[in-house]
């Protein structure tokens, strides 16, 4: 994984963020839950806009990063 999205991994696993490992293969560099609690809400916050979405979408962006969702339980981190 690439300095800074192990940089960004990290702040979110500090946050409470359940992130998924590369190891997984959902895509990107890693990926966020979206069935944990802490995690991304599909039906929810859909693209990060309000709620505990926005500061998730807040701490990737300060990385360069952003997610996409892979379906409604998981969101894929990529490069902006």
């Amino acid at each position: 994984m690439k300095r800074h999205a192990r940089t960004a991994y990290e702040a979110l696993q500090r946050m409470g963020v359940p992130v998924l490992h590369p190891d997984l293969e959902w895509g990107g560099h890693f990926a966020i839950s979206g069935e944990d609690k802490g995690g991304l809400d599909y039906y929810g916050d859909t693209f990060g806009e309000y709620g505990r979405g926005k500061q998730i979408t807040d701490e990737l962006s300060k990385h360069g990063l952003f997610f996409e969702w892979v379906n409604s339980g998981v969101a894929a981190v990529y490069d902006e």
